[in-house]
């Protein structure tokens, strides 16, 4: 661990903000010009609400490890330990990979053209936002085991 005390990753909350803004754009857009492509089938509800679950199951996962390895949930705190286990066995990022198939699903659940139309634009924002500065703190903070830990993990599945 070579950070310094003050060695954050952020200093600015950015994964709720960018989800309350992709929320705010899907629903303007669908009260304005976005119209629901697909046909009304109730088993495209239910394989929505089935993303939108296993969304939240894969986001819970990845703070219920923070929470047993003892470091920080929050996305500007300074991390403890480097998550390797649980869901972070498979991807890096299982708390925004949850909430990308919670937005996902419930486009399709809620039948909102507005949500999977935003959805790309979450998952650049995050990337670019937090992704990119966590995994340098990460790399700063944690040297050739967080190295390791990227050549075996790929970012998102």
């Amino acid at each position: 661990m070579t950070a310094s005390g003050n060695d954050r990753p952020n200093t600015i909350h950015w994964p709720p903000l960018i989800y309350v803004a992709a929320g705010v754009a899907a629903f303007a857009l669908d009260r304005t010009v976005a119209a629901w492509p697909l046909p009304q089938l109730p088993s495209l509800e239910l394989v929505g609400w089935g993303l939108a679950g296993l969304g939240l199951l894969v986001a819970m996962a990845g703070i219920v490890t923070f929470k047993q390895i003892g470091t920080v949930v929050d996305p500007t705190g300074q991390a403890v330990r480097l998550a390797t286990t649980g869901v972070y066995r498979f991807t890096r990022n299982p708390m925004y990979l949850g909430v990308v198939l919670i937005f996902v699903g419930l486009g399709f659940a809620m039948r909102s053209a507005g949500l999977l139309l935003v959805t790309p634009f979450v998952v650049i924002a995050l990337q670019r936002l937090a992704i990119v500065r966590e995994e340098a703190y990460l790399q700063r903070r944690f040297g050739s085991d967080y190295d390791a830990y990227r050549r075996s993990v790929r970012r998102w599945v």
